[in-house]
């Protein structure tokens, strides 16, 4: 049960302990760092439907976008076809908005790419200098809708084609997966080592158990 947490989070105040979902993800995943590429693209396309919306209401339906998206499975999604695209629009159960749906095809297939020579976690960190960023905030009224670490993803992203990554929705993305941290608990803060990569890769879990605040 988390006792230290930001007073004026209104999701947090609204859902948490009283909802399962919302209490494993307050306690496990937001601001924890990620060591699974299908997880990060999971909430990277979250975020991705949840721009120009709000966060719980993609968090309501996160069941239902991992039923569609087949659990986040990069090579599964990067192989949909017009014929899914029309299926998915047509979906109730999720946010039927077709630049959206062709926007994470679109990022799994660019995902693929890099995960032709490296990790798609790798490929972040790498891109970050193996620097964390740390935010020390008393108030999640006080957290940055954009920092400098954001924006240099999205900048990085976008040069190469990803889709829905602007600056704020990428800044929330990295809080919401750890590479930047601002847990009032003080949890997913890393010590980044001195060989780095391989540091990463002999910490990958063997399982993951299966989304990203919108600040």
């Amino acid at each position: 049960m988390i006792t230290t947490w930001f007073d004026d989070d209104p999701l947090f105040n609204r859902y948490y302990p009283y909802y399962p979902d919302y209490q494993y993800y307050f306690e496990n995943e937001w601001g924890m760092p990620l060591h699974c590429d299908e997880r990060l693209f999971e909430f990277l396309s979250l975020g991705n439907f949840a721009a120009g919306l709000n966060w719980s209401l993609v968090l309501n339906k996160r069941a239902a976008f991992r039923s569609a998206f087949q659990d986040w499975d990069i090579a599964a999604v990067a192989a949909y076809d017009a014929s899914k695209i029309i299926q998915l629009c047509q979906d109730p159960s999720i946010i039927r908005n077709q630049r959206k749906i062709q926007a994470v095809i679109h990022n799994a297939q660019l995902i693929q790419q890099i995960q032709r020579t490296q990790s798609f976690e790798a490929y972040l960190w790498q891109h970050l200098h193996y620097q964390q960023l740390v935010l020390n905030c008393q108030y999640f009224s006080d957290l940055p809708r954009t920092t400098i670490t954001g924006d240099q993803v999205a900048r990085q992203l976008r040069q190469i084609g990803f889709q829905f990554v602007g600056p704020v929705t990428v800044n929330a993305w990295l809080v919401n997966t750890g590479f930047i941290t601002a847990r009032p608990d003080h949890r997913g803060i890393i010590q980044m080592p001195s060989n780095p990569q391989a540091a990463i890769r002999s910490s990958l879990p063997t399982h993951t158990t299966p989304s990203t605040r919108s600040l």
